[in-house]
């Protein structure tokens, strides 16, 4: 399993994200965003998958980032 996390527009987002997680039996937590990563609302998931893409919508999802070791690679960013 990789760590990814996902940043959210808003704190509501982050939240529907984890009960999506939950459902799909994926360990996450809601954590403050690193300081290296923006975010809209401050809140991010930290979750683990053995790929970024989990089925959830990705319209409330800011970014995507993969955790490698010290560093964090963007994978998904949304342009709407």
């Amino acid at each position: 399993m990789k760590r990814f996390v996902a940043t959210f527009f808003d704190h509501y987002g982050a939240v529907q994200f984890r009960t999506w997680c939950k459902q799909q039996d994926l360990n996450c937590v809601l954590q403050p965003v690193p300081r290296t990563l923006s975010s809209s609302c401050g809140t991010c998931a930290v979750y683990e998958a053995a790929d970024w893409e989990t089925g959830y919508s990705t319209a409330q999802v800011e970014a995507i980032y993969e955790k490698q070791e010290s560093v964090y690679a963007l994978l998904f960013r949304n342009e709407d």
